[in-house]
């Protein structure tokens, strides 16, 4: 089959690594496959059995971003036209939207991936909200993270009929034998520093009980628009000292494989990486409880982790107390958290994605 990906670069976010490791996995397995980007950026590997078109990249332009947007959906639509693809695979909103509009010049089926919440998408503006209206029905088929995120399509008038639910798969390489030395004394988050991760709560909850666990400090792994706020947070919070902002890396599992505790903090995700990789190294999780269902999807509460009530900082820092206070508990939830290897492999899930992928092409 010849696949094309919309994504919208090769660094970044979930959805981009997503993307590259099931593109990675489909040529592998003999298919045709491009990517298409709007952006040059690059973090993620693709192999070199992978096709990357670039519309535009940003990296040595002085072109005002205006101009750019015009001559990346000229040689978007001109793609479209030209190109003998089997079926269109779109990850991200916007390209989502784009490609769904020139629906009439595209003869192979277009499929929506939802990564995100869709009801937060459409609820943070009515220009979001009118997207998903016009656009999103026009796809042929949809591949949702969650049986939530399925449920809000379809409760908005999308005939879901023809989708599938496909969870992420684990990426490999935080598949490997537990940590066995000591622990560092750290609590740990990781994503994107922006107002929908909410570094914020996390940071609030530690400052309320790190007297009580002096020997404790909090490492935030990522880099976003909300770092120098999240710094004066720390500092106006009296613990600037015990926040350590590392930035983003790229072996993320050597990092944190030997710390005590993972929190994920989000009001919303899809269906959390970071909270994934987190429990494939076998470490204890808190996460929040939030939509589209992703964490309510991995944690079964107080078996492999803890869930929480989002935004709700006595919830959070009670739960983070507790693990802290007991080691037996943090063993368990650790030991039984792994499990997710299993059921989440990658060949495993990307499997799927493949089955289902040939039945629409």
């Amino acid at each position: 089959m010849k696949i094309t990906l919309l994504i919208g670069s090769l660094a970044g976010g979930g959805a981009e690594r997503v993307g590259c490791n099931l593109a990675n996995y489909l040529a592998d397995k003999g298919h045709e496959i491009t990517i298409l980007t709007v952006s040059d950026k690059q973090t993620y590997k693709i192999n070199d059995n992978v096709r990357h078109v670039v519309l535009y990249g940003e990296s040595d332009s002085k072109l005002p971003h205006q101009i750019i947007n015009i001559i990346r959906l000229y040689r978007m639509n001109r793609y479209f036209r030209k190109e003998n693809v089997d079926v269109y695979l779109t990850f991200l909103p916007k390209l989502s939207s784009f490609i769904l509009a020139q629906k009439r010049f595209i003869k192979c089926p277009v499929i929506l991936a939802e990564r995100a919440d869709p009801n937060t998408f459409c609820n943070s503006s009515e220009k979001n909200k009118k997207i998903f209206e016009k656009y999103y029905p026009k796809a042929d088929g949809y591949i949702f993270q969650t049986e939530d995120a399925k449920k809000y399509y379809k409760e908005h008038g999308i005939n879901v009929e023809n989708s599938v639910v496909i969870p992420n798969a684990i990426n490999p390489e935080f598949i490997r034998p537990l940590y066995q030395g000591k622990r560092r004394k750290v609590i740990v988050g990781a994503g994107r520093l922006t107002m929908q991760k909410n570094f914020s709560l996390l940071i609030n909850s530690f400052a309320e009980i790190c007297n009580d666990f002096p020997e404790y400090k909090l490492e935030i792994y990522g880099e976003g628009p909300l770092k120098e706020s999240l710094i004066n947070e720390t500092k106006n919070l009296g613990i600037r000292e015990k926040v350590i902002f590392k930035g983003y890396v790229n072996n993320l599992g050597d990092c944190i494989q030997d710390t005590s505790l993972f929190v994920l903090s989000s009001d919303f995700e899809g269906m959390p990486n970071a909270l994934m990789e987190a429990m494939a190294l076998g470490l204890p999780v808190i996460s929040t409880d939030c939509p589209a269902g992703g964490s309510k999807v991995l944690i079964e509460n107080k078996i492999n982790g803890v869930l929480v009530p989002i935004k709700d900082i006595e919830a959070l820092k009670k739960e983070i107390a507790n693990m802290l206070t007991d080691s037996s508990m943090r063993n368990y939830m650790g030991e039984n958290a792994r499990k997710i290897c299993v059921q989440l492999e990658s060949k495993k899930i990307y499997n799927e994605w493949e089955n289902i992928l040939k039945k629409w092409g």
